[in-house]
């Protein structure tokens, strides 16, 4: 698989959009706490999951990038 270089404005715009899925997960954290309703429970756990998954993904072609 080809490893994509990414321009300083890219990796500051994955910096960035990083920045904002760390306090999405925050507030999904919190919101696990407070609600009672399992349905509810369940579709922020999805979402935060999800999240996790696409931060996760680009951390890993970041660090293949920089490794370049």
């Amino acid at each position: 698989m080809p490893v994509t270089r990414f321009s300083t404005r890219e990796l500051l715009y994955l910096e960035d959009t990083s920045k904002l899925f760390d306090s999405i997960d925050k507030t999904c954290q919190h919101a696990l706490m407070e609600v009672t309703d399992p349905q509810i429970k369940s579709l922020i756990s999805s979402i935060n999951n999800t999240h996790k998954q696409w931060i996760q993904s680009t951390a890993s072609l970041v660090t293949k990038s920089s490794l370049q």
